[in-house]
């Protein structure tokens, strides 16, 4: 695990933190849209650190494209269901001034550390940080290999099933299912 892998991995960290304390600041009058977004950023973050850690990147697509569609079938669902409210985002500004101080702390040790390390790491830590992480995505591929991938082949045709039944319940109808007041 090198240097790059360690400040990316930090810096996905906090900008996942951030992004969610931004989305999730008003609980109580909370948009399923910004729910889905929050999904797609997490996943997105997933994805990512899955790819850094193995050179195979194949996993990590399939698993970024198994939540998109997914999402884009709760997307549909709901557009069809909730009403046109408008969504309203209050920054709170303590929330706003710590993101931008994360967001500067973060950029001033990525610009300023050539030659040192965030985190002091001997080699045998360094050895056993990577065979856990070696070990955590070999738990995450075995979600597609023999005694799990039923679970994975289920869901996917859920999914599919789902999708066809709203396509053919909305093309029945010939208009949204939700009433128009």
């Amino acid at each position: 695990m090198n240097k790059q892998l360690i400040l990316m991995n930090f810096f996905m960290i906090m900008m996942l933190i951030s992004i969610m304390y931004f989305l999730t600041t008003n609980i109580m009058h909370m948009h399923p849209i910004i729910i889905m977004i929050t999904l797609l950023i997490y996943s997105f973050m997933i994805c990512l650190n899955m790819s850094m850690w193995k050179s195979n990147y194949i996993y990590s697509i399939m698993l970024f494209l198994i939540m998109i569609s997914g999402m884009l079938i709760i997307f549909l669902y709901f557009s069809s269901l909730i009403s046109n409210e408008q969504n309203i985002l209050k920054f709170n500004k303590f929330l706003l001034s710590s993101f931008f101080l994360n967001l500067m702390i973060l950029f001033t040790f990525i610009s300023y550390n050539s030659n040192i390390y965030i985190f002091k790491y001997n080699f045998f830590e360094t050895k056993m940080i990577s065979k856990l992480n070696e070990m955590n995505f070999q738990n995450i591929l075995n979600l597609y290999e023999y005694p799990m991938n039923n679970l994975t082949i289920s869901s996917m045709m859920y999914l599919l099933i789902s999708l066809f039944t709203i396509i053919k319940i909305c093309s029945l109808k010939s208009m949204s299912l939700r009433k128009i007041n």
